[in-house]
């Protein structure tokens, strides 16, 4: 057990590049900004959350902190609309990035109270990942804080703590796996001969383009749907994978096999390729990409590092000043 204990605390003790985590927070910064933005483009704002007759948010003034202390009206959302932009655009930069995370989930989580039936899960899981990210140095790097420390002097360490991306990965593989438990409609298994897809795609409220052209591809949209459930069931799969990945130097039998596979980056493609299909075939706003942009935590710190060193060598170089 000594042993065991040892062993986990060295695990969450880790420490690591911070680039997974710099990629999460810009990512998903964009993605929750971009939605906010589009909010107000449609002019939904008001619809959205403030109080009846002029929007669908409901409670009574004591129901939640902002309608107690502000209001319950028009006034009311567009403050927190303009407070949720201001604290993720922080957050993205990286401009007193901790305190813009804090104050950007408080507000989205008290706007998601205001108007639940807006609250879809990818707003669920953009807060959870940027509440944990407020806890990392996800700010170490592409940053104002970063250029502001460099500039005084005192800029982070190359390493930070590994915890936050560790969390955020057990977070994705938990997401995947319980979605796949909760799709228990006959239509997503043999019963019902794997049509969940092509039916999604023939509904006017979910489809991109109209349904005609679906019974010409039904038998590809069956294998597209039993292979969704095989990759999200399979999701805990992700982690003895990617532990097989980082000690490809031991032995082992079974992680010799999955390693000359390449069943870690089968899985990341099939991920990849599902979200990409979504986005072209669906109208399911941020999801796709924002699912995407927690990818760079199933990333190994060391796969990142080469991927960069790679881009800096074929990025053009900058003229010395003379």
């Amino acid at each position: 057990m000594r042993g065991l204990w040892a062993a986990w605390v060295e695990l969450w003790d880790r420490r690591e590049p911070a680039t997974a985590q710099v990629l999460v927070r810009i990512g998903v910064g964009l993605c929750a900004l971009f939605d906010l933005l589009q909010v107000r483009w449609l002019g939904l704002v008001q619809a959205v959350w403030a109080a009846p007759p002029l929007g669908m948010a409901y409670g009574g003034s004591d129901a939640h902190w902002a309608t107690r202390w502000l209001g319950a009206s028009a006034g009311t959302a567009e403050l927190l609309w303009w407070a949720a932009v201001i604290a993720i655009a922080a957050f993205t930069i990286g401009l007193a990035t901790r305190a813009a995370g804090l104050v950007f989930v408080l507000v989205y989580a008290q706007m998601a109270h205001l108007a639940p039936d807006s609250d879809r899960g990818i707003d669920i899981t953009l807060r959870v990942a940027i509440g944990i990210l407020v806890l990392s140095s996800c700010h170490a790097r592409w940053s104002v804080d970063a250029w502001i420390r460099r500039r005084l002097g005192r800029p982070f360490p190359d390493l930070v703590p590994a915890w936050p991306r560790l969390l955020l990965f057990a977070q994705l593989i938990w997401i995947y796996f319980s979605g796949g438990h909760n799709k228990v409609g006959p239509e997503w298994g043999p019963i019902g001969h794997f049509s969940a897809l092509a039916n999604v795609m023939s509904d006017p409220a979910f489809s991109r383009f109209a349904p005609d052209w679906v019974p010409s591809v039904y038998p590809l949209t069956q294998i597209a749907t039993a292979s969704v459930m095989a990759f999200e069931w399979g999701a805990p799969l992700m982690i003895p994978l990617t532990w097989f990945h980082a000690t490809a130097d031991r032995p082992g039998r079974l992680r010799r096999i999955c390693n000359r596979l390449r069943l870690r980056w089968a899985w990341l493609a099939i991920g990849v390729g599902f979200h990409l299909g979504i986005a072209v075939v669906m109208r399911l706003g941020i999801f796709p990409w924002g699912m995407l942009a927690i990818y760079p935590v199933l990333l190994h710190p060391g796969e990142l590092v080469a991927a960069e060193a790679w881009l800096r060598r074929w990025a053009p170089a900058r003229p010395r000043p003379t």
